[in-house]
């Protein structure tokens, strides 16, 4: 179950390019929409926004309260654009939900444990996607996923979306087929492979020459009756 982190944010006026005052002033700039909202401008503390994304993924839920009103919505952290050379929030969306709706969502996926195959220096794990697309109410989305590969012991076994347990009220959008964790040998691993596997090729071919060779050498005695 996600946890909540509460916001506070105040309505935003400053518009378009002269957003570069606010952020001169600690604040960040930001847009809330959704299901039920219309679009609105807001700005929040800087130092507030970045502690929040922290500790936020794509289904922490945010309490956010907008202005002395005390406009209060569960929301999503939807889009963030960073600063490239500080890494600090330059803009961020908000997508207000509802919380007796199902929404679908990318969860981060985290692998667990540890597999007994992988220890060897020319195997890996093969882990070709990052999240897995999951639908529910956003009360019961997970943070993140758990996938635990301790039990991946030989070569070309796998872990696909079908295999992972969902909480209660969450279904997988995923294909079940979608591959998630694989053994396999390491690039390296398979190029040696290949180097020998050529490397062998002539000896094979030599052999298998020599072989016809010498059974056409070989004239079939006849029998011939007197």
């Amino acid at each position: 179950m996600p946890h909540t982190i509460e916001l506070k944010a105040e309505p935003r006026t400053v518009l378009g390019k002269k957003v570069k005052q606010l952020r001169r002033q600690g604040l960040v700039p930001a847009n809330v929409y959704g299901d039920g909202v219309e679009p609105m401008p807001i700005q929040l503390d800087a130092k507030a926004l970045q502690q929040a994304l922290a500790h936020a993924t794509a289904t922490t839920l945010v309490d956010l309260t907008i202005g002395s009103s005390h406009f209060r919505r569960h929301v999503l952290v939807r889009d963030v654009q960073w600063e490239l050379l500080k890494h600090v929030p330059i803009h961020v969306d908000f997508y207000a939900v509802r919380m007796d709706a199902n929404i679908k969502a990318a969860v981060p996926i985290v692998l667990r444990g540890e597999s007994p195959a992988a220890k060897q220096s020319d195997i890996m794990l093969l882990h070709p996607v990052a999240a897995l697309n999951v639908a529910g109410r956003p009360g019961n989305l997970p943070e993140a996923i758990e996938v635990d590969v301790s039990g991946l012991t030989e070569v070309d076994q796998a872990i696909y979306a079908r295999d992972i347990p969902l909480p209660s009220g969450v279904t997988l959008v995923d294909p079940p087929e979608e591959l998630i964790v694989k053994v396999q040998p390491t690039r390296a691993a398979i190029e040696a492979e290949a180097a020998a596997e050529e490397a062998e090729a002539p000896a094979i071919a030599a052999g298998v020459a020599a072989e016809e060779v010498g059974q056409g050498a070989e004239a079939p005695k006849a029998e011939r009756e007197s």
